[in-house]
């Protein structure tokens, strides 16, 4: 029984993990057509769909870190491309897993039932990944010299961290508020298996290296 519970947590880890990896690499490249910080603006509120779906599937908090990093991991098949850098492989990996960190951290208030709980943890969740993003992209220049643009001046630091950190934690609460609505008026249910969980990981990851 217990290996049952073991393999069926796993399996969600792997499921959910490639579907946020397959639209990092889908839809997130369609949105980088469009200015990056809106393009980052949605992506983090799918990703917390996603994520919190997860942690109704599986009542687990450490499997919100796991999925983050297999969708990190399925991002770094970029790696592989000779006409991308380093740091454009690496830097959307370390989002992922400060956007599945910030997540896992707030959690228990995206569960409650009080909307301003919901409304706090999105806007705790959202600003908070970019404060850990601009955080490590600091660290970066201070290392190799090179200057991000949302570092490159207090004004694009503010609005990089607050404004859009603000305006996608809104659009989160939103977003789960829509996906809670639609699954109770189609009693919508995502229910992956072994076969589908690993079918999607390959998907993803050639979408990853062919996107």
């Amino acid at each position: 029984m217990m290996e049952n519970k073991k393999i069926k947590l796993f399996t969600q880890i792997i499921f959910y993990g490639a579907l946020w990896g397959f639209l990092e690499a889908t839809l997130g490249y369609a949105l980088h057509w469009i200015p990056t910080l809106i393009a980052g603006t949605i992506m983090f509120p799918i990703a917390s769909v996603i994520l919190l779906r997860a942690y109704n599937k599986t009542n687990s908090k450490k499997a919100l870190l796991y999925i983050g990093l297999v969708a990190a991991t399925i991002k770094s098949v970029d790696l592989l491309l000779p006409s991308y850098t380093v740091f454009k492989t690496i830097n959307p990996m370390v989002s992922i897993v400060l956007e599945s960190l910030l997540v896992f951290v707030v959690v228990f208030l995206f569960t409650s039932e009080k909307v301003t709980n919901k409304i706090a943890a999105a806007q705790i969740a959202s600003i908070g990944w970019r404060v850990g993003y601009i955080t490590y992209m600091a660290a970066q220049w201070a290392f190799t010299g090179f200057v991000a643009y949302m570092i490159s001046s207090f004004v694009e630091v503010l609005e990089f961290v607050i404004i859009m950190g603000v305006i996608s934690g809104l659009m989160t609460t939103g977003l789960i508020y829509l996906d809670q609505s639609l699954k109770y008026k189609f009693n919508f249910k995502l229910d992956a298996k072994p076969v589908l969980a690993a079918s999607l990981l390959i998907v993803a990851t050639v979408a990853t290296y062919l996107l």
